[in-house]
């Protein structure tokens, strides 16, 4: 059967002009297009077309998931976090038919929406080698991701923003160290009054190697790894090495022109432009690395020639979105479909060529469609698929389904990316206020860098699919071990711990409590008897200086333990986190209340809470 690859190779072979006429170019360059009428994809229709594809497989899925692990899901998948021990309450005594919709709804419409998918975009566009770091203002292209997302910018005007930017990069003085995101609506340089353009520090990631920017804009926004074809040709590959040559020269003309005369280089404030001839840079007499692509004729992927256009990047980024590249529309979706369910309709997701398969090319044909006739709204787009039944289903039960879950008859287990844990971690345990209290404005910086080290021990890639958890050793004890947890999970005044032993009644409603908010939902009958008889069981009591040491540290303290069971001091080595140190508890040591910490470490350094299932 011919892909949908395939097809679109061959179309898009004779479509040369497809953006020619003066008018829409117009159009595309005010960064949109008119919302086309005519096509409106229920979740239900989706639902129906992957149903019939079970029925002629012989596929069987799983039962629907509960609404406590579907009210998480959703939340971890939209919002990078668990949510909010009163939000499972109130959801979970909700009877209302529509209240999966409404939760739907709700979290795109959360302030939390913008953070989520500032992390997402920035992990994707910023990863791997940075060509001049100096250049690049990391919390300016933050500061403008958010502003993207908080705004709801519609996917066609992201694009082409980002592709064609120009203008300063930064407010200088040393910016581009910064790490935290700035949440203001604009920001200005103080001593040029210039606003600043943060989407231009993506170009400038690869500033002096444009074969590099054009690689990854292709892979990126139309899911065509033309990288490939740099060096020489593949026989059974369509694009060739004069591809990407021709596609690579529409990047040759970008320079970045210094602002401030500073040959200490202690200001890398930059005015990034296009001009008339392949950039040449300072020092050089003929160009070096563009020489190659300088010489080729700019042109799109389809052959369109931007020869005659008076500034290239704005006329591939025309052609790039525009609503009859079906490369554009199609790699997003199937990015996102990809994100919420697992597995994309292509694998690797930004690896669309007629060589690679797709899964139901109709279906990704329809959402693409629906996606271009709601003018590249994302938003409408992540409300139609986090409200089909395929992506409602369990992750857990029997199902006769194929041997790697092509066609989503349960939904896929996924580790928490080091953000989502790190703020999962801190919801579970109400620490945001007590961090807020102690590190006051520096709270931002303090947790990127422990971001920075559960990025580097757990990072997920999420352009592949993870059939199976990839954890590592030392992902497992920076969790066990980590002054993060240790220190949450002891009873300092405001966070949970603290409040759920203050809480009146027995010990199934403290147990219950910390069910919901670490994994969002309620313990079972099995669960509350075994942990009431632990709580309650006979313990030593060992008091605590600077970190708490978690349970495994405890029982081979108490092997040392004369009879009797005499108190023994244990201290911590140096953490982020040990400024929230044993001042800041209220609450004498006692064999219950260490029971309930040691419940509360087990239960935020289980597979339950670390998985999104």
């Amino acid at each position: 059967m011919k892909t949908s690859a395939e097809k679109k190779g061959s179309n898009m072979g004779v479509g040369k002009s497809f953006i020619g006429a003066g008018l829409a170019l117009f159009a595309l360059c005010q960064g949109g297009v008119q919302a086309q009428t005519g096509s409106n994809l229920a979740p239900s229709s989706i639902d129906s077309m992957i149903q019939a594809a079970w029925k002629k497989e012989g596929v069987t899925p799983v039962a629907p998931a509960d609404d406590a692990r579907f009210l998480r899901r959703l939340y971890l998948d939209v919002l990078g976090t668990i949510p909010p021990a009163q939000v499972v309450s109130d959801f979970l005594a909700d009877k209302s038919p529509d209240r999966r919709a409404r939760a739907i709804d709700s979290v795109l419409d959360s302030p939390k929406y913008a953070d989520n998918w500032t992390n997402y975009w920035y992990r994707v566009l910023m990863a791997g080698r940075v060509e001049n770091p100096r250049f690049v203002d990391r919390g300016a292209f933050q500061n403008w991701l958010y502003q993207e997302f908080d705004n709801n910018a519609h996917w066609n005007k992201f694009a082409y923003d980002l592709i064609t930017a120009s203008g300063q990069n930064s407010a200088g003085g040393g910016s581009a160290k910064r790490m935290s995101v700035a949440k203001n609506t604009a920001m200005t340089d103080p001593d040029s009054g210039n606003k600043i353009n943060g989407a231009v520090n993506w170009v400038l990631k690869y500033q002096g190697k444009p074969e590099d920017l054009s690689g990854n804009a292709s892979k990126i926004f139309l899911g065509v790894q033309i990288q490939c074809a740099q060096c020489h040709d593949h026989k059974t590959e369509k694009w060739k090495q004069e591809d990407f040559k021709k596609f690579t020269a529409c990047f040759v003309n970008t320079r970045p022109k210094p602002l401030v005369a500073d040959k200490a280089m202690k200001d890398y404030r930059v005015e990034l432009m296009d001009v008339p001839r392949p950039y040449v840079r300072k020092g050089k007499k003929k160009p070096d690395s563009t020489a190659t692509y300088a010489n080729s004729v700019p042109s799109a992927l389809d052959g369109t020639d931007f020869s005659d256009s008076g500034n290239r990047r704005q006329a591939l980024a025309s052609w790039m979105t525009a609503p009859e590249n079906p490369w554009f529309a199609e790699t997003l979706v199937n990015r996102m479909w990809s994100h919420f369910l697992g597995r994309g309709f292509i694998e690797p997701i930004d690896d669309i060529r007629p060589s690679n398969p797709v899964v139901m090319p109709e279906l990704l044909k329809k959402l693409s469609d629906d996606f271009v006739a709601h003018d590249y709204d994302v938003k409408r787009l992540i409300k139609t698929i986090c409200s089909t039944q395929v992506y409602q289903l369990s992750s857990a039960g029997k199902a006769k389904t194929d041997e790697d879950n092509t066609l989503w008859a349960k939904f896929r287990l996924k580790a928490m990316g080091p953000e989502e844990t790190l703020d999962s971690l801190i919801t579970a345990t109400s620490l945001q206020p007590v961090l807020e209290k102690q590190f006051g404005a520096n709270v931002e910086q303090m947790k990127a860098r422990v971001n920075q080290q559960f990025s580097f021990l757990f990072d997920v890639d999420e352009e592949f699919e993870q059939k199976e958890f990839e954890g590592t050793i030392p992902q497992a004890l920076m969790l066990l071990n980590g002054a993060l947890t240790n220190k949450s999970t002891t009873p300092i005044p405001g966070t949970t711990l603290a409040e759920v032993m203050a809480m009146p009644g027995e010990d199934a409603s403290k147990i219950e409590a910390l069910y919901l908010r670490t994994f969002s939902r309620k313990a079972t009958a099995a669960e509350t008897k075994n942990w009431t008889e632990f709580v309650n069981a006979p313990r030593d009591v060992f008091v605590e200086t600077n970190a708490p040491q978690n349970p495994m540290q405890r029982r081979q303290q108490a092997q040392a333990l004369k009879p009797g069971g005499k108190a023994k001091k244990m201290s911590g080595g140096p953490d982020v986190f040990n400024a929230l140190n044993q001042r800041g508890r209220s609450l004498g040591a006692t064999p219950k209340l260490q029971a309930y910490e040691d419940m509360f470490w087990a239960l935020l350094n289980s597979s339950e809470f670390t998985f999104n299932h």
